[in-house]
């Protein structure tokens, strides 16, 4: 099953850091995201029904911003939680999921009774919305637009011949930058998901990116830690515990009340979602993992990933991280590069590269990979891109 992961030599572990410059928040950033998307969601659901302005899933996902923004005013009673703590959804969501673990099964959000089995739900649906844009087509999006071009020479550099068949990408990331732009340079993504299915979020069948390797034999392998935006679930007593994607781009036809979407994946309209619970039923919902440490005892699919990730650093000869801080708090992933290094398949050890303007992370990794890390200047992932950074390091630095 990992014979296509373990036959490459290139790990790009990518963080939040590498969306961050198309302006998508990281997870301390995302209360003001959240605001800015509640504002247009709200002025799309108190549209008359008939109005162009009139999305369908809007009232669905402006009750999921107030779920919530509630479940963070309970969080808040704590006392324990710093302002900052409070802003990063990732702790919110990590909360919410250790409330369901130990066996808490219903909580008051103003005044009505929620299982803690909706408000998770809730959650991952408002980090869909947040996180299913590209902003390189939103006219809002000033900052994106501006740093297109330096994504589409990334993706120009991993493209040669030599390094994109070579490549497998571990991402902790939610968004679908990375798919979509590899597809609008002609490289195909995979998911290597055996247990799992395909659903359309709109209209067009033509792929994106594919599930299994054997589809495509050229192009990135893709393993998503936390799950994605077009990962979904089926919560109904009938769910098989398949994952399901939408893997499919949209044409001309409207999902909805959202416009035609030619060439670019249908999840991308706001009203994907609605068209997914429509075809499918109202028990799907996205599956966006929070990042705790029971999270593979529930999904067979995710330990698929895992297992694909862990075969790809065990085999790496190069691992170049980007834009993820490793923080102290993230034991599990510590734990992966630990057990992956210390079963790796040859003796000679993996160069460790790692692009991220803050210096406390560069020591964080010198501590972890020691003669492994490579010494990079601290520097964005846009300035890497521009003064030839990637260059280097692909072409041995």
């Amino acid at each position: 099953m990992f014979k296509e992961v373990q036959d490459r030599e290139i790990v790009l572990f990518l963080g939040a850091g590498f969306s961050s410059s198309a302006e998508l928040p990281l997870m301390n950033e995302f209360g003001e995201q959240a605001r800015i998307e509640n504002f247009y969601l709200l002025k799309h659901a108190q549209a008359d029904r008939n109005s162009p302005e009139y999305r369908y899933a809007a009232p669905m996902l402006v009750d999921s911003a107030f779920v919530f923004k509630n479940f963070q005013e309970i969080c808040k009673r704590s006392n324990t939680l710093s302002d900052d703590e409070i802003k990063n959804l990732e702790t919110i969501f990590c909360i919410a999921e250790i409330l369901k673990e130990s066996g808490q099964k219903i909580i008051s959000i103003d005044g009505h009774p929620y299982s803690i089995d909706t408000v998770i739900k809730e959650i991952q649906l408002w980090l869909w919305k947040i996180y299913q844009q590209y902003p390189f087509i939103n006219d809002r999006k000033k900052v994106a637009k501006k740093n297109e071009p330096m994504y589409n020479q990334f993706f120009q550099i991993i493209g040669e011949p030599n390094i994109i068949d070579n490549i497998t990408v571990i991402t902790t990331n939610y968004d679908l930058i990375f798919e979509f732009k590899a597809f609008t340079k002609g490289m195909l993504c995979s998911y290597c998901i055996k247990n799992s299915r395909r659903i359309n979020a709109g209209h067009g069948f033509k792929e994106y990116v594919v599930l299994e390797y054997s589809y495509n034999k050229k192009g990135p392998i893709i393993c998503k830690l936390h799950g994605s935006v077009n990962f979904f679930q089926d919560h109904s007593i009938n769910d098989k515990g398949y994952l399901y994607i939408s893997s499919d781009l949209g044409n001309n036809k409207p999902i909805g009340r959202s416009h035609g979407f030619n060439k670019r994946p249908a999840i991308f309209a706001v009203d994907a979602i609605w068209n997914v619970q429509k075809k499918y039923g109202e028990t799907f919902f996205p599956s966006i993992i929070p990042p705790t440490y029971s999270k593979l005892y529930h999904h067979n699919w995710l330990v698929e990933i895992w297992n694909n990730a862990f075969v790809a650093l065990k085999n790496a000869k190069k691992i170049i991280f980007i834009g993820y801080s490793f923080p102290e708090s993230d034991g599990f992933m510590r734990a992966l590069i630990h057990g992956a290094m210390g079963l790796r398949c040859n003796e000679k050890l993996p160069e460790v590269y790692v692009i991220d303007p803050d210096k406390e992370t560069h020591e964080r990794y010198k501590k972890i990979f020691k003669s492994m890390y490579h010494k990079i200047e601290t520097q964005e992932f846009l300035d890497a891109v521009n003064n030839g950074t990637f260059k280097k390091i692909f072409n041995g630095c």
